[in-house]
């Protein structure tokens, strides 16, 4: 089980293309401009080496009371395309994933899922955050999401929160964005829901100085800067180009991170520009169409590795002396 970065992402490639798949890797809206963009930038940004004096880094990180091997998580799984498709829809892929993850020490986010399939997640022993979506429906969706929230809560969440950049439906190309029933929620309603749990509560989709300061104002503990893999608007502005100025905004809240993160270097740069922590998601998928379980323990580790070596190397001796000045544009 010790496979290096490219023998998973090789294998899983292989995998995906076989299930002819590969699409499903990018489903941004309209012209999939964002992934690219989001992509192109994380690219241009460049570290110096500081060697002199220099030691091996902790990438230790103490997440909402979980003490894990580094400031990095999933990002919202919930059934999909990608494994669905490679998988079939009735294997339990997310209960292996949350297995891979539990094993690695780590932290799964939860995203669409009813109570008895969380509870599935739940018994591989992951320890979890779970996320609610906007819905609209026949019933008092307010009266829903809180009964979301709440059993989330008592079968023993860490954090809960709520996706904002579904407020309008999710695009993948030119399909309809309203196949599911999501829709806008007043900031009424969602300090509602803040105030209907007492866990931290975490406002998802975030990519604008103006929503992190509304998450503040609505009793958010913390958000996550994100594009939602594409599927909110053509053209967003790129993750890691407005999350400083969303982290000097709200320096107070916790930060969060997700679209794109592949590697350790990747992360580095995301840690540096303000992120508390970073979420990953495509390479977790991959991993498991390679090796499954095992495949996703393994990426976990690897990241981990490949973070603790790249902190090193830019003299960062653990997660909080990481800053903004080993980054060059």
């Amino acid at each position: 089980m010790n496979w290096t970065y490219s023998e998973i992402y090789e294998k899983g490639m292989e995998c995906i293309k076989e299930a002819e798949a590969e699409d499903c890797l990018d489903l941004g809206a309209e012209t999939q401009s964002q992934n690219r963009l989001n992509r192109e930038y994380m690219d241009q940004l460049l570290f110096e080496m500081r060697f002199m004096g220099s030691q091996w880094a902790d990438t230790s990180y103490n997440l909402f009371g979980k003490n894990i091997p580094a400031p990095i998580i999933s990002s919202a799984l919930c059934p999909g395309r990608l494994l669905g498709s490679i998988t079939g829809y009735g294997d339990p892929y997310l209960m292996q994933i949350a297995s891979g993850l539990a094993d690695a020490g780590t932290i799964m986010s939860v995203g669409m899922s009813s109570p008895p399939f969380l509870q599935q997640i739940i018994d591989q022993g992951v320890d979890f955050i779970k996320f609610v979506k906007p819905y609209i429906s026949s019933r008092d969706e307010s009266d829903f999401i809180i009964y979301t929230l709440k059993d989330a809560e008592a079968r023993g969440a860490l954090a809960v929160g709520i996706d904002v950049d579904v407020f309008y439906g999710e695009k993948a190309r030119d399909e309809d964005p309203t196949l599911l029933p999501f829709g806008v929620q007043s900031l009424e309603q969602l300090e509602r829901y803040r105030k209907a749990t007492d866990l931290p509560f975490i406002v998802k989709g975030v990519l604008s100085v103006h929503d992190a300061i509304k998450s503040k104002e609505i009793g958010a503990d913390g958000i996550i800067v994100s594009n939602h893999g594409g599927e909110a608007i053509d053209y967003s502005v790129p993750v890691l180009k407005v999350l400083p100025e969303i982290k000097k905004a709200v320096p107070e809240m916790l930060v969060m991170v997700d679209s794109q993160f592949k590697r350790g270097t990747d992360i580095l740069k995301a840690l540096a520009l303000g992120a508390d922590c970073v979420c990953v998601l495509t390479v977790l998928m991959i991993a498991y169409a390679a090796y499954g379980k095992q495949g996703v323990t393994r990426m976990m580790e690897i990241l981990t590795e490949e973070l603790k070596r790249n902190m090193s190397i830019t003299g960062c001796k653990d997660v909080n002396s990481i800053d903004s000045s080993i980054i060059w544009t």
